[in-house]
Parts: C-alpha cells; structure tokens; sequence
C-alpha cells in the first residue's frame, strides 16, 4: 500500500480512471497529467524502480507566452532578508517550485544570481543559473556581471560591486533592494542617483540624475528609481562626478546577450547539449552531494528550446520515494521525460536548485509533493513561479 501525499482529490479520481484499463492498478511508468493553462501542465509521475514520485511542470513556452503566462521570481523579503515556505510565495501562482540555495550570515540571502522582473537583486556567483528572457527564451550559464557608470564628461567607471559596501578602491552600486546589516553605507563618497529613463541594468541601462553628494555614511533607504554610488577613499576617478550631473548606469551579463527579466540560482548544471555533465568539481559542491540519493529540484529545457521543465523529486521516504543521485536525475531529465511529456521532448539542457528538505512544488496553491522534513514543507530564500495573464487593472 503506497500513501500518497499532498495530491488534489481530483488527481486521485483521475489517476484511478487511468489505472482502470490496466486492470490491476498503476503500472510503472503511468502518469497523472492536469492542465493548469494555455501550454502549462503538470504531471505526476510513479516510477517503481525507485521508487520514485516525480512531479513535472512542463510549459510549451511559445504558447504559454502568446497567452499571456509567466515565469516570475519571488523572495522572502525584510529588513535583513529571510525565509518563507513555498507556497506562501507562490499565493496567486498556477504552479511554483522552491528556488537557489540559502547563504545565512549577517543578512539571510540567496546564494546566487536573482533578477525580479528585470531588476538585479543578487549578484551571479561561480555556479549555474537560470534566466529567461521578455520573450520568453531560457538560458542556463555561469553568469558574469559587468557594471558601471557613464559620466557627464564621457568618462567610464567600472563598479565592482553591487549592494555591498566598498573597499578602498571600488565603486559600488545600490539599488532599492540592498539589505544592509547597519543602518548606513560607509564610504567616502556616496553619489545618490534619481533615475530619469530605462529602469533595469541587466543588459541595459539607466540614465539618472545626481541629487546629492555625501562623504563618510549614507542611510540605506532607497526608493524605486533610486540609486546610490558608493566609492571607496581610494577610488579617485569619482571626485568628477558632482550634484546636477546626468550619468548612465549600466550593466551586462554575458554570456546573455538579451535582457533578462527573470533569473534564479542553483547549482551544479546537470544536463549540458544533451549530455550528462554533472559539474560539481567545477562549481565548487561536493561529490558526496551528487551522488547520494536526495529529494531534488530541478529545471531543464529542450533543445529547441521551446519547452521547459521544472521538476520535483520526492526523497528520504523509503518505500514511497527514495530520491534520486544527480546522476539518476539528468538521466531522467534526458531521455525519460519524454515518455511523459506531451511535447514528447526531453530536457538538453539541465540545473540543479536546492533540494532535500526545501524540494517543493505547488499547484493550485497546494503543495503536490510530499516533502521530506518532519515537519513539513521548510520555509526557503526564493522560488520559481508560473503566474497567470494579468487581467483587468492588473494587465499590462
């Protein structure tokens, strides 16, 4: 007898009609599958020689977007950061799953690159991410950032940070979601900014205006549309910029060439041109990580790219679900899923997101898998959303 947690009724009821015509119960392999919206379905999945419950969100993204749906990131967000459980980031949401791994420290932060609709929030580290373009193109890289500002007088100056304070001989860049750890930024100079067109640096820029010029502290509150540069006492190249001046913020993210209106971190890639590439050494996890059998998170796409997966593992329920290596799960990703898939594609390209505990997925506003910890779902830094045409005031 396998106990089945957190599923709709109404997938119950399904899955018995599909099981029906195979007279004895679900064989291996079978699949439960609900539409959610225009290109969006989820499936759920029973593999015995795990045994594995799987959960799969599969979007045709040219459809969904000519409907009108989205990926949208979102975060647990206070004063020094944060977590929250899944599913009360995903309130509103067709179907999420939780996000990048958990950096605790003086601020409670992801550990990796985070864009929220268009505005960098997280900086890229040395692991993989995900990202999607406006027009709905995805892409997993390590990211690069390069930042920094056009002066009045034609002079470049490249920042080397972002949302942190600087050291002796940098520039750095806030914007409205800098966290800080103290009430102020300590600088030499600090340069705040008011933006007078564009909104978004991510492989774009901002033209603003110099409100004021302050030495020594600078309180850390900012408005949307504000900016503030910070220099280090050593950084004399921003003694040239004065109140009144018109300055161009920039930044790229390459290898992304388009603007990216959303990107969430994770870690290793799995899946690399559709071959197994479990690249753990290179971003700097442990093999121990990779190859024991945990719940798991992951995002992968074909290799057309034009259909995306999310997909969730259920693990540590021996019985039930064991979990999977990340091994077990790029081979899933790369030649299984098609056998589920109505698109009838499997994933070229693959990333891993946290797991364990944190591995979640909900649909409908509940949660679909049944997760690992005691005590339930566990509260986590960010997730990944697929949201609903805006209707009404809402629409664009």
């Amino acid at each position: 007898h396998t106990t089945i947690h957190g599923a709709h009724w109404r997938l119950l009821i399904l899955g018995g009609l599909l099981c029906l015509g195979a007279f004895l119960g679900c064989a291996p392999g079978d699949t439960i599958t609900e539409d959610l919206a225009a290109g969006v379905v989820y499936h759920k999945i029973h593999l015995l020689e795990g045994p594995w419950w799987i959960h799969v969100v599969e979007i045709d993204l040219p459809t969904a977007w000519a409907a009108g749906v989205r990926l949208r990131t979102a975060m647990a967000m206070s004063e020094r950061g944060g977590v929250q459980k899944t599913s009360s980031l995903a309130a509103g949401a067709l179907a999420a799953i939780n996000g990048d791994f958990l950096y605790t420290g003086k601020t409670t932060h992801t550990a990796g690159l985070q864009i929220h609709e268009g505005r960098l929030i997280r900086t890229p580290q040395r692991r993989s991410a995900f990202a999607i373009s406006a027009a709905g193109a995805p892409l997993i890289a390590v990211y690069q950032l390069e930042m920094g500002v056009l002066t009045s007088r034609g002079e470049e100056l490249r920042a080397s940070g972002f949302n942190r304070e600087p050291d002796r001989g940098e520039l750095v860049v806030f914007n409205h979601y800098a966290r800080a750890w103290r009430d102020s930024v300590r600088a030499a100079r600090g340069f705040l900014l008011r933006g007078l067109e564009g909104n978004s640096i991510v492989n774009g820029a901002v033209t603003a205006r110099v409100q004021q010029v302050r030495r020594r502290a600078w309180p850390l509150v900012l408005d949307p549309g504000q900016w503030l540069l910070a220099a280090g006492p050593d950084y004399a190249a921003a003694a040239g910029i004065a109140p009144g001046d018109t300055v161009r913020l920039y930044g790229r993210l390459p290898p992304a060439r388009d603007a990216l209106v959303e990107a969430i971190g994770g870690g290793p890639r799995i899946l690399r041109d559709g071959a197994i590439s479990v690249e753990v050494e290179k971003e700097r996890l442990s093999r121990t990580f990779a190859d024991e059998r945990h719940p798991r998170t992951a995002i992968g796409y074909s290799q057309n790219g034009q259909v995306l997966f999310l997909v969730v593992v259920d693990g540590r329920q021996p019985g039930y679900s064991v979990g999977m290596s990340l091994a077990e799960l790029a081979e899933f990703m790369r030649m299984r899923l098609a056998d589920f898939a109505l698109a009838r594609e499997n994933a070229y390209q693959a990333l891993n997101l946290d797991g364990g505990g944190s591995a979640t997925m909900v649909v409908g506003e509940q949660v679909v898998n049944s997760p690992s910890d005691p005590t339930g779902e566990r509260p986590v830094a960010n997730a990944l959303l697929v949201v609903a045409p805006a209707t009404g005031k809402d629409a664009p």
